[in-house]
């Protein structure tokens, strides 16, 4: 019997498993001309994102273009085929000492182009951004069954239209990617975690002091306290600050004797060093398998106090904020949130004068997701994408009713 898989309850919907971009293309082309759905698929750990499909059609997995494509280290750029996981890269960069600086959830089975497709960061985007600001060539097979290239492997080029941004958290409604090129940065001589509890009433003045100080941090993470012990952290207080140090050593210990200096105008709390394990813990944490509601907020990074503390003070969740970038990953705990009513109810206040910003459900059960905004409140770029991918795939052959 051949493979199958279901996407959202969706299915059973044929697995295809090219071995290379021209077998990519042969099987996307078969599908558009028998009128058929095409879903890439990479390591499937991000498939909850979205809407179910609505329409029949295949499967088509990456995970078998998964070969080096070029890797001049003193170049100091990778080109990869999409299908490698994100843990082979990094393994494969630490060996001349360098990495591709993002950190995702399941980084052996997450595939590169996957998480290029969902456009998933984690702690390290404050200090070094994201995936887009990586990635300067790209491959990918097209709704006609042609492979489209754009930019290129050095990394001052200006070949063609930039691709590599448009098809960064497209979800795959855009094309299939097989290759990506990224430029990559030597890895840091010493990495330092620390954390310090907080008080809801000093949360606001400590988040901002750590915004205006002389230290450097690459990550500022918010949790509160039951989010926090999930990802090995105890405290005694209801939020817990996670400040990430990355440099040569010397500088890493005079940021962080700064930090502490800093940080005694606005709070008694110890601050203390943290296991390098807490990284993966505090990566892992959006798409925690135990929640079965997951929402993304963003939001400007002065409001995250004020609407994290408003949060828990009404629903039972857990929250993770990447502070710095304004980001609030909140987890619904067994409680209140029975039905999609009360999904909607936390999207609702986003996005009005008191909580500026989106928000967009990042996980919900199936059945409650048809009576769910989980794109969020509708907004001026939403006309925008619908154009994007009416003019890519006008025919509507990739992943069509999962996004936008």
């Amino acid at each position: 019997m051949s493979e199958t898989m279901t996407i959202d309850g969706f299915g059973p919907l044929p697995v295809h498993r090219p071995k290379d971009a021209a077998g990519v293309c042969d099987v996307v082309r078969s599908a558009a001309e028998a009128g058929q759905a095409v879903y890439p698929i990479g390591g499937g750990t991000t498939l909850d994102i979205g809407c179910p499909p609505t329409k029949p059609g295949i499967a088509v997995s990456t995970t078998a273009l998964n070969r080096v494509i070029d890797y001049p280290a003193r170049d100091m750029t990778v080109t990869v085929q999409a299908g490698i996981t994100v843990a082979k890269l990094q393994a494969l960069l630490a060996a001349e000492n360098q990495w591709l600086p993002v950190d995702v959830p399941n980084p052996d089975r997450a595939t590169i182009g996957g998480v290029v497709a969902a456009n998933l960061s984690g702690p390290h985007r404050f200090g070094h951004g994201s995936l887009r600001d990586y990635a300067i060539g790209i491959s990918f097979v097209s709704d006609e069954g042609i492979e489209v290239k754009a930019g290129g492997r050095v990394v001052k080029n200006v070949a063609g239209y930039d691709l590599m941004k448009l098809q960064t958290g497209a979800l795959g409604t855009l094309g299939i990617l097989t290759q990506l090129t990224f430029k990559v940065k030597p890895r840091p001589e010493r990495s330092q975690l620390l954390s310090f509890g907080v008080m809801d009433e000093n949360l606001e003045a400590v988040l901002d002091r750590i915004h205006a100080s002389n230290c450097r941090p690459v990550a500022v993470e918010l949790l509160n306290a039951s989010a926090a012990a999930s990802c090995g952290i105890e405290s005694d207080r209801p939020w817990v600050v996670v400040v990430g140090l990355e440099e040569k050593a010397v500088t890493v210990a005079s940021q962080k004797a700064a930090l502490i200096a800093d940080l005694k105008e606005v709070t008694w709390s110890e601050v203390a060093d943290c296991d390098a394990s807490v990284w993966d813990e505090l990566a892992a944490f959006q798409s925690r398998p135990e929640s079965a509601v997951i929402w993304k907020i963003s939001t400007l990074p002065g409001a995250v106090a004020r609407l994290a503390v408003a949060l828990t003070a009404k629903y039972p969740v857990l929250i993770q904020a990447h502070a710095g970038n304004g980001i609030l990953w909140v987890h619904a705990l067994p409680g209140p949130i029975t039905n999609a009513a009360s999904v909607e109810a936390v999207v609702e206040p986003i996005g009005t004068a008191d909580f500026p910003g989106r928000c967009m459900v990042r996980r919900a059960p199936v059945g409650w997701k048809p009576n769910i905004r989980i794109g969020g409140k509708p907004s001026g770029d939403r006309e925008l994408m619908r154009h994007v991918k009416a003019t890519l795939d006008p025919k509507n052959v990739f992943n069509p009713g999962r996004f936008v």
